[in-house]
């Protein structure tokens, strides 16, 4: 598990960023950088709010998308439609379990990824995104039973 940065290591990296330490972009960015189990606002809100009464989802989402604005997080988009964030901003693989629904990272996307697609001739891919599906260990321990 993540260890949690403290406040003030959280103020300077907002501020990197070009953000301004509030509360709640504090909160938010230490839980996600603390749990990464790739959430969605809710499951943020639902953390976070029984610590910080005025927080709201629309908050929770502001600050997220102002994450992904700036670099400290991404969205991990799945196939149910599902919008999620990752505070790991390397560029990296998932896998997501189509039982339980898990979706961890997996090592740094080799390079060849994209040289292997074979795009089209003058096409520029700025990013990748590769998720693998299938069970994770105890789902797939529970299917073979």
């Amino acid at each position: 598990m993540a260890r949690l940065p403290s406040s003030s290591v959280t103020h300077q990296k907002l501020r990197e960023y070009g953000l301004q330490p509030s509360k709640a972009r504090v909160a938010i960015y230490e839980w996600l950088t603390m749990h990464p189990v790739h959430p969605t606002v809710d499951v943020v809100y639902n953390a976070l709010r029984p610590h910080l009464h005025s927080l709201s989802r629309t908050t929770v989402y502001n600050v997220l998308h102002a994450f992904v604005e700036c670099g400290l997080a991404d969205k991990v988009h799945s196939e149910d439609l599902e919008l999620r964030y990752d505070g790991n901003t390397s560029q990296h693989a998932h896998f997501k379990c189509t039982r339980c629904g898990t979706l961890v990272d997996l090592d740094d996307i080799p390079s060849t990824v994209q040289e292997s697609v074979g795009l089209p001739k003058g096409f520029q891919p700025h990013s990748t995104a590769v998720t693998m599906w299938g069970f994770c260990a105890q789902c797939a321990l529970k299917n073979a039973r």
